[in-house]
């Protein structure tokens, strides 16, 4: 009897309604089945609570993803009490800690999502405070860019700028990968889910 082979599963961990609208077009346009997208409602959550879940999966998928905003992790940052955890050193230690698993993938960006957005037009390596510098600068290319579910998902964002997606994925490998020193650098990884030259491409993953 031949062999039935097993398709491959993956999952990709958000932590905003934006990242999961976004997937969620991806995941319809690309008709990529066997993606899950975690957690179904994403919700504010501790970093070491969301690290854990993650770890917990890896069991389950071929391929988990956690697609991280730094602009987040330097709030808290800013935001700490003098007494209280240090939120990058402890991003970094569930970062290194994942990074021992070999289904498990790590992508950061710094600002947020809408720097990836706004290199599918532009490159830019500036430093961005927040994430709201990010979106004026978007908001020169997409004049009615919106964070709503009508504007990502009725709007099909995806759809709308995936003929230019891969000046994103040219226009972000500038910027070069995450590393300890650079959370105050302007980066985006999420070239990586996209570039064919990538192990961690999730189209590819997937087949």
């Amino acid at each position: 009897m031949a062999k039935i082979s097993k398709k491959k599963k993956a999952a990709i961990f958000v932590d905003g309604e934006c990242e999961l609208w976004y997937f969620q077009m991806m995941k319809r346009n690309e008709k990529a089945i066997n993606l899950d997208l975690l957690p179904k409602l994403p919700r504010k959550k501790k970093l070491f609570d969301l690290y854990k879940e993650i770890k917990s999966s890896a069991s389950d998928y071929d391929l988990v993803i956690w697609i991280v905003d730094l602009d987040k992790v330097l709030e808290e940052e800013r935001s700490k009490k003098k007494e209280g955890k240090n939120p990058k050193e402890e991003f970094l230690k569930y970062y290194k800690d994942l990074a021992r698993l070999k289904n498990v993938k790590v992508i950061v960006s710094n600002p947020c999502l809408e720097y990836w957005l706004l290199l599918h037009y532009e490159y830019t390596a500036k430093p961005f405070k927040d994430c709201s510098e990010a979106n004026q600068l978007l908001k020169k290319h997409l004049k009615d860019y919106d964070k709503s579910e009508k504007y990502f998902v009725k709007n099909d964002l995806y759809k709308k700028i995936k003929n230019i997606q891969q000046t994103a994925v040219k226009n972000a490998k500038k910027l070069g990968e995450f590393s300890s020193e650079s959370f105050d650098s302007s980066i985006c990884e999420m070239f990586k889910l996209f570039d064919s030259d990538e192990k961690v491409n999730i189209l590819t993953a997937l087949k």
